[in-house]
């Protein structure tokens, strides 16, 4: 099983123990970053979701009912994080396009791909959305939605010529009716999906269970499993990754922007005992061989200097 994190900043020589680097040049707040290439780091590119495309009210997502896809008071009822642009949004499509396809130019060897989705069943109902479906000939509804996304992820992957990964949103029962997203259509042009799995402190841990059961058993392609690692205490993380190595999935990887709490995780793996007597006597040797690694990991590593910048990142 592979280790991975997601980081704001690459640093060679802290990420070196990782497999998969993840790092966002174009987030789903519509700030885009300019990175300098890394050897194993693929660039994270969020697609449809874009907050500041979606105050426009001619690219917004909206509801059957006419709520736009937005968050904060715009939108009580759904509840968004950040805001959703149309998937179908033609303008917006081909700015996105050009802004992979110039990415794509650089000597990232792959890329990553985020939001490429429909925010959630009831969308998007805007006029775009109402007269394609109405051109494609299409007679479902859910058919032709799932159609725009693997569409859009054919396109990209025909036009950016390197090895794509996606993130799905955590829901292995409904992706297709609620978000257009086809795990079987999108197989073709996926090295691997990515599920998020957030919790703020990952005290239980029954869910990842029942979702990863579901992910490996549906999902075409490898499954890596995004835990979140700002909040949740270093114990926290250590339980999630138990229960996730059960489960024959391609890897873990940690969301820790500064990948501070990862350090603290490894400390904690080498520093406690009482830790370590309960590492070496669990029954998975999948975790274990991940928790020797991580221990691992934070000797080769100095105190990172949180004020000096990188020398991998061209500007923010």
């Amino acid at each position: 099983m592979q280790l991975g994190i997601s980081v704001q900043r690459l640093d060679a020589e802290l990420l070196k123990g990782f497999d998969v680097v993840l790092v966002p040049i174009r987030q789903v707040t519509g700030r885009v970053k300019q990175i300098y290439p890394f050897v194993n780091a693929r660039p994270v590119v969020s697609c449809f979701g874009h907050t500041m495309a979606a105050k426009r009210s001619e690219l917004v997502a909206v509801s059957e009912d006419g709520l736009p896809a937005l968050p904060g008071k715009h939108n009580l009822r759904d509840g968004f994080a950040w805001g959703w642009v149309c998937p179908n949004a033609d303008e917006y499509r081909q700015e996105l396009l050009a802004h992979l396809t110039k990415v794509a130019t650089s000597e990232w060897s792959r890329l990553h791909l985020d939001s490429v989705q429909f925010p959630d069943a009831n969308y998007c109902h805007c006029p775009r959305c109402r007269t394609k479906f109405a051109q494609s000939g299409m007679a479902d509804w859910w058919d032709w939605r799932a159609s725009v996304i693997t569409e859009w992820v054919a396109t990209v992957a025909e036009r950016v010529g390197k090895p794509l990964s996606l993130t799905l949103h955590p829901d292995p029962y409904f992706l297709r009716e609620r978000f257009g997203t086809d795990m079987e259509a999108l197989a073709p042009f996926a090295e691997w999906f990515l599920v998020p799995l957030y919790c703020l402190t990952y005290d239980l841990t029954y869910w990842l269970d029942t979702l990863l059961y579901a992910f490996v058993r549906r999902s075409p392609r490898p499954v890596f499993v995004e835990l979140y690692a700002v909040e949740p205490p270093a114990r926290g993380l250590l339980k999630a990754m138990a229960a996730v190595a059960k489960f024959p999935v391609a890897g873990i990887v940690f969301y820790d922007p500064s990948a501070q709490k990862v350090r603290a995780v490894a400390q904690l793996l080498r520093e406690d005992k009482e830790v370590r007597q309960l590492v070496a006597a669990h029954p998975n040797q999948t975790f274990r061989q991940l928790a020797e690694r991580l221990a691992e990991w934070v000797k080769s590593v100095s105190e990172p200097e949180s004020d000096k910048p990188t020398s991998l990142e061209a500007g923010g």
